[in-house]
């Protein structure tokens, strides 16, 4: 029988193989999973295809949670921090490992090349950028219209955060009637994108917004990565309210600073910035009403002057047109004194006609009419059906009365011939 080795002996031997002939390598790949349990950190990285979302190679990774806590650290500290978290490109120090318990090969890492990321995360942050302004996204926020009194506020921050007590208390003690509508998000870690899209979507179904403004306080320099998302740059772009940002860096500038309306320092800034528009229209608006109230003056100056070179002309006016009138009453006065007489001596005149007419007038109609009566007798006269009879004239007559054509009787029929001196009875033949 050949020799045998427990399990554990052979898992020893094999792990004891890989230690001692694989030397520590570096190794780069895109963090794909990172847990924290007790005092581990388990880590995978993989290498991907251009395009490809499934991974050509995967490997396992872990470091000590003390280890993990020293090299975030030493990132921190660097003069461009980052996070290291999932989807972030790295460069690892590794040594091969072999886990007994399970038979699982993983490595441990003992060191990370912070310059790798870091030009990593400049290529990745320029090719943002330069799909951003191909697509002439950088400008499209700047060219929204802003509002002259941009008095309601949509505001993306932290819930009880310093960033929202500063940007409400600054716009409240600024004595104008601001309205600020909050939409809460993760302004740090890996929610950050999902939320502030989130709160983005939002505050856009608000209607009559006048400004989004996305502030968070000052804090560790690698939180500035976060707002470097392509998706939270295009979304800020597109939007169609002109959104300010106040991130609370002072130095560094993220890629959603560029994308912005306006990029403010901190928090407050971006509140001061709004209270500045708003008194600059204030003061524009007192301006002109200082204007119109000079212009008024002026105007009012002119037209007492006007008014008063207005009475005096009607005044002369009215003397002369009174005169006048005086005058043309009097002669009117003096004319109607002598109407009556004229009236009188027309209307007596008048009377002395009808009197003539009454007297001869009714002979000359009673005779006008007798001779009008006598023609209408004349014709009458003439027309009496027995002159025209003894003329030589006949009407024949039936039972249904004067017959006045041949087709009005039929053979048999019996009708009567009328002459003037008498009647003949006739039968239809």
């Amino acid at each position: 029988m050949e020799k045998t080795f427990p399990v554990s002996k052979y898992l020893t031997a094999v792990k004891k193989l890989l230690t001692t002939q694989i030397p520590p390598v570096w190794v780069n790949g895109v963090i794909t999973q990172i847990t924290e349990r007790g005092r581990m950190v388990y880590l995978s990285i993989a290498e991907f295809a251009e395009g490809d979302v499934k991974p050509i190679a995967k490997i396992d990774l872990y470091l000590f949670a003390g280890e993990f806590a020293q090299m975030q650290a030493r990132i921190a500290e660097l003069p461009i921090p980052f996070t290291i978290k999932e989807q972030l490109k790295v460069n690892f120090l590794i040594e091969a490992d072999f886990y007994i318990g399970s038979g699982k090969f993983q490595c441990h890492v003992t060191n990370i090349d912070p310059n790798f990321t870091l030009g990593e995360l400049a290529l990745t942050r320029q090719a943002i950028l330069e799909r951003l302004e191909k697509e002439g996204l950088l400008t499209r926020n700047k060219m929204q219209p802003f509002a002259a009194i941009p008095l309601k506020v949509g505001l993306i921050t932290g819930e009880t955060t310093a960033a929202l007590k500063d940007f409400t208390t600054t716009l409240a003690h600024s004595g104008f009637a601001f309205e600020v509508i909050p939409a809460y998000a993760k302004m740090q870690g890996n929610e950050t994108e999902r939320t502030v899209l989130e709160a983005l979507g939002k505050l856009r179904q608000i209607p009559d917004l006048d400004v989004i403004c996305i502030v968070r306080g000052g804090g560790s320099k690698t939180d500035l990565n976060y707002f470097d998302s392509e998706a939270l740059c295009r979304a800020i772009a597109i939007s169609p309210v002109p959104i300010l940002t106040g991130i609370g860096h002072q130095i560094d500038e993220s890629l959603v600073d560029k994308v912005a309306f306006r990029s403010c320092i901190t928090p407050t800034d971006c509140a001061k910035f709004l209270i500045a528009r708003v008194e600059d229209s204030a003061r524009h608006l007192r301006e002109k009403i200082l204007q119109i109230a000079n212009a008024t003056q002026q105007k009012l100056s002119t037209s007492k002057s006007k008014l008063f070179r207005t009475e005096t002309n009607l005044s002369v006016f009215f003397e002369k047109r009174i005169a006048s009138e005086k005058q043309k009453l009097f002669a009117l006065a003096h004319n109607i004194a002598r109407v009556p007489e004229r009236i009188f001596s027309r209307e007596r005149e008048k009377w002395n006609r009808n009197l003539d007419g009454l007297r001869f007038g009714s002979q000359k109609i009673i005779a006008l009419q007798k001779a009008n009566f006598e023609i209408v007798e004349a014709k009458v006269k003439a027309n009496d059906p027995k002159r025209i009879l003894a003329r030589g004239y006949t009407y024949a007559t039936a039972k249904n009365g004067l017959i006045k054509k041949a087709t009005d009787v039929q053979s048999g029929d019996e009708f009567t011939i009328h002459f003037a001196d008498g009647n003949v009875n006739c039968t239809v033949k």
